[in-house]
């Protein structure tokens, strides 16, 4: 059944609404991305807008259980701080009224802990360079935390992290 769908466009409202579902076998989606999906595969505009409806209303898209998961995925990105998940976020599609719920959920503590990852990933990488901190490897550091979603705040705690484990 999977290999008509790819071969052929759809056509009848049935075969919209049964690609939908094929989709949602494989992950979620929120419903502007898979009226976007149907349109490229060559559903009619109305035929995906009544088959995301019927989507909606048997519960198979819901947009708050979408933002979950893709919070649940990406918290698997184990180096990447507040900015990089509201990024992720809004890439992903998810409704605007559900990131600032899903924003409040991730802690300064967490964050913190999320920074002192990705510091100890940076002094792996580094670990030459580290024989002596200068301005250039500071440099590099603070770019490293942006890079990864991180506020300045945080880059700074890290560069003097590094500064005392240089001392020390």
């Amino acid at each position: 059944m999977a290999k008509a769908f790819s071969k052929n466009k759809l056509e009848t409202e049935m075969q919209v609404y049964d690609y939908a579902l094929n989709l949602l076998t494989f992950r979620d989606y929120s419903a502007s991305d898979m009226l976007l999906k149907l349109e490229r595969k060559g559903a009619d505009k109305l035929a995906a807008e009544k088959a995301v409806a019927k989507l909606k209303e048997y519960d198979f898209i819901n947009e708050e259980r979408y933002a979950q998961r893709v919070y649940e995925a990406w918290l698997s990105k184990r180096y990447y701080g507040r900015q990089h998940l509201e990024a992720e976020l809004h890439k992903k599609h998810v409704l605007a009224e559900y990131i600032p719920l899903i924003m409040e959920g991730f802690t300064e503590e967490e964050e913190a802990a999320r920074a002192e990852l990705a510091c100890q990933q940076f002094l792996q990488k580094n670990a030459r360079k580290l024989q002596q901190v200068d301005q250039k490897l500071q440099a590099a550091a603070v770019r490293f935390m942006a890079a990864r979603g991180f506020s300045g705040r945080q880059a700074y705690i890290i560069l003097d992290k590094l500064r005392i484990s240089n001392e020390g």
